[in-house]
């Protein structure tokens, strides 16, 4: 089973969202993110969170639906931890994320840091008008178009990180968070792979999907 999460940040375009809603699609809004599929008339079969941010009236348009509504008012959680842990729950194999960066850099920084949490869990893509983010296995390489945008981030090291097909290669080098990223850098050829032997590796790779 496949999952999309809505989160209360920065959304892509609904034609983007629309690429990853398909029949069998399980839909979760965490919170706030209920406002916006209330705004464009999605429905949704879980509502979840501690219900700080979303609105009365998008809260009874649910209800009414008869979606699955969960407050969870465990403060030592977030919505996007509530909602995942919904889906591990659900044996959900794939999620893909809308909403997870914008708004407020807080926010942002602190849903990279869950991403780590549960990313061995199940595979986990937060998608953006322009970017797919995820953390990398140790090995991964990907058809991509030459010259465009490439950024690897390490949360908060990752040793050994080998790279073909990139302007700037790493050999067996290690990046570390506040020393030295792999950011901005620009694929030279028509595939890229990326392998590291330690640590952990967050990616930032264009979807092309508009």
């Amino acid at each position: 089973m496949q999952a999309v999460v809505f989160l209360n940040g920065r959304l892509p375009d609904i034609k983007i969202i629309k690429k990853f809603l398909h029949k069998n699609t399980l839909i979760i809004a965490a919170d706030g993110g209920a406002n916006y599929l209330k705004e464009i008339k999605l429905s949704a079969h879980f509502v979840i969170g501690d219900f700080d941010s979303i609105n009365e009236a998008s809260l009874a348009h649910f209800k009414k639906k008869q979606t699955v509504v969960i407050q969870e008012n465990d403060q030592e959680t977030t919505d996007f931890e509530k909602a995942l842990k919904l889906c591990i729950k659900n044996k959900v194999k794939g999620i893909t994320v809308f909403g997870a960066t914008g708004m407020r850099p807080d926010h942002t920084l602190n849903n990279f840091s869950i991403l780590k949490r549960f990313y061995k869990k199940t595979n986990i893509v937060l998608i953006t008008d322009e970017f797919a983010v995820f953390y990398l296995p140790k090995r991964f390489s990907f058809n991509y178009k030459s010259g465009e945008t490439v950024s690897l981030v390490p949360m908060p090291i990752a040793a050994g990180v080998k790279t073909k097909g990139l302007m700037y290669p790493l050999n067996n080098e290690t990046l570390e968070f506040g020393k030295r990223e792999g950011a901005l850098n620009k694929s030279d050829s028509d595939k890229v792979s990326i392998s590291f032997k330690e640590g952990d590796l967050l990616i930032f790779r264009k979807h092309f999907l508009k």
